[in-house]
């Protein structure tokens, strides 16, 4: 079995050369085997989003949220997630949470 920084890699490689569907699929094997593992979920969340599947991206990053709610950087990628799919109050909100979160309050 790879381990978790393995699969990590091989998703990123995939996700680099813009073989998006590829990455997907190792990003989810990453986060099947290694379920906490915030950064596969965003990467998840990315690949899904670079392929406008954005509910599936919101799902993905939703999780890694569930995981590390204190990462700023999750709600700023949940926030261009519902940009992209037209929920902009939903966006605002994501994007006023990332930054109440690097203000430290």
């Amino acid at each position: 079995m790879e381990t978790k920084e393995q699969l990590y890699d091989k998703a990123l490689t995939h996700f680099g050369s813009n073989e998006l569907e590829a990455a997907a699929a190792v990003f989810s094997e990453l986060v099947e085997q290694y379920p906490d593992y915030v950064d596969g979920h965003v990467g998840l969340g990315h690949a899904y989003e670079r392929m406008g599947k954005y509910d599936e991206a919101i799902e993905a990053i939703q999780k890694a949220i569930e995981i590390d709610p204190q990462d700023s950087l999750n709600y700023t990628s949940l926030s261009v997630c519902y940009m992209r799919k037209g929920l902009i109050q939903e966006a605002e909100d994501a994007k006023a949470k990332s930054q109440q979160l690097q203000m430290g309050s």
